[in-house]
């Protein structure tokens, strides 16, 4: 059900909580994990997706089939 610190897709927050995301190779995921993304609804046509945010192209969809794992995005630290 969990590989590492990467839970199933199936259980990601969708409630509009920023989280990382695994999209990339099936087998592995990635080293340095920096795919952001949101569940968001388009309230027009009522669609659920991922919109996954990128510096160079802007945003994307994604949809469930697409993401491999998830897992929370790191706490700030305290100085």
């Amino acid at each position: 059900m969990r590989s590492g610190i990467w839970y199933p897709v199936s259980v990601a927050p969708r409630d509009g909580t920023p989280i990382i995301l695994w999209l990339e190779d099936v087998d592995a995921p990635p080293v340095y994990p920096v795919t952001v993304g949101v569940w968001e609804t388009d309230d027009m046509t009522g669609t659920h997706y991922w919109r996954v945010f990128a510096a160079s192209y802007g945003t994307h969809a994604y949809f469930d089939d697409h993401v491999r794992g998830w897992m929370n995005l790191p706490r700030a630290q305290h100085a």
